[in-house]
């Protein structure tokens, strides 16, 4: 065997002989710089924010603090819905909604999607749960997870319990950094 074609093989062995998975394009992208977050901040017993005022499908405004009084909430920031890994998660926690549901959590997805996105990305998963707009990272900034430069949100997931302390915490690196819905299980059943 050659040395070059030694080199080759070990050069594949290495790498793996894969390219790296490409990154989603985001088509709201605007702003200057990114903001940094923290991901590996302990935010669990802090208090979600009291006014998250988010937009609903049909354009009316919608504070969500109100649901954190009396339930228990898994609040989901993605990218957007032109975001596979998103709609990825997005499909996850619809197949095990009523498992979410019987732990006493009602799902929320928070993007920056334009209301009527929101929509047609919730019809077109047959998700009964709520998607919600943010398009001016008003809400997405208060939770600490906006990345203004992309201008979208980190993906990010909060288990909230009644009366507003956040009992789960997980704020992604890239569009894949996202819990398993074992994580997001287990954390409910370890929380209740």
């Amino acid at each position: 065997m050659t040395a070059m074609r030694y080199l080759l093989i070990v050069a594949l062995v290495l790498g793996g002989g894969c390219r790296p998975e490409p990154i989603p394009h985001n088509p709201s992208r605007g702003g200057i710089g990114a903001k940094h977050v923290d991901h590996d901040i302990d935010t669990t017993q802090q208090k979600a924010p009291a006014d998250s005022i988010v937009v609903k499908n049909d354009g009316s405004t919608l504070d969500l603090a109100p649901t954190w009084d009396k339930h228990r909430a898994l609040v989901v920031f993605y990218l957007g819905g032109w975001c596979p890994h998103c709609k990825r998660q997005l499909e996850s926690l619809q197949q095990y909604q009523k498992d979410i549901s019987d732990l006493d959590a009602v799902i929320i997805g928070i993007s920056v999607d334009k209301p009527e996105d929101a929509k047609a990305l919730h019809d077109k998963l047959k998700l009964n749960f709520e998607l919600y707009s943010d398009p001016d990272l008003a809400v997405i900034t208060k939770w600490g997870v906006a990345d203004v430069g992309q201008h979208i949100a980190f993906p990010a997931t909060f288990i909230v319990e009644p009366g507003g302390t956040i009992s789960f915490r997980k704020v992604g690196t890239s569009p894949t950094d996202r819990p398993s819905i074992e994580e997001i299980i287990a954390a409910l059943k370890n929380t209740q």
